[in-house]
């Protein structure tokens, strides 16, 4: 799926704000991200009609299963891209973060596939690993990785 930075920071959002609270509305997610209603009631619309989430006008939004997996899939990618900034090139934090946001967005899967196995068998991490973002088993190998390392 093809998404703009700005959806898929919407949806990154909308995943970690609904982590934390059951229910989020337009409020809250104009306030996270410093925007206006009216450009929040854009996006969401957008994503909506992309049947990333499931939303009516004044009340509350929630991702489906095919937009948690996007959101899931973008953090995911996001933080390959910095834990190679910072473990294997020791970039700053504040700098892997910044610069992770911008060159995730133009990898393609294949090459975001390739950086991740490099990195994880660099770090040993799983040295073994054929590491592919749209498998779901990856994700949670990664995720348990991450938590244990």
């Amino acid at each position: 799926m093809n998404l703009t930075n700005s959806q898929e920071e919407y949806l990154k959002t909308i995943y970690i704000l609904n982590s934390s609270k059951n229910e989020i509305k337009v409020t809250e997610i104009a306030n996270k991200l410093n925007k206006t209603k009216a450009s929040v009631n854009n996006a969401i619309n957008t994503l909506k009609n992309e049947g990333l989430i499931n939303y009516e006008p004044y009340g509350h939004i929630e991702l489906t299963e095919t937009g948690k997996k996007e959101a899931i899939k973008i953090i995911e990618a996001n933080d390959i891209v910095k834990l190679f900034l910072t473990e294997l090139l020791e970039v700053n934090d504040d700098t892997a973060s910044n610069e992770a946001e911008k060159i995730k967005t133009i990898l393609s899967d294949d090459t975001l596939n390739k950086l991740a196995r490099y990195t994880y068998k660099e770090l040993g991490l799983n040295p073994n690993c054929s590491y592919d973002i749209n498998n779901e088993s990856c994700l949670r190998c990664s995720l348990k990785n991450k938590i244990e390392h």
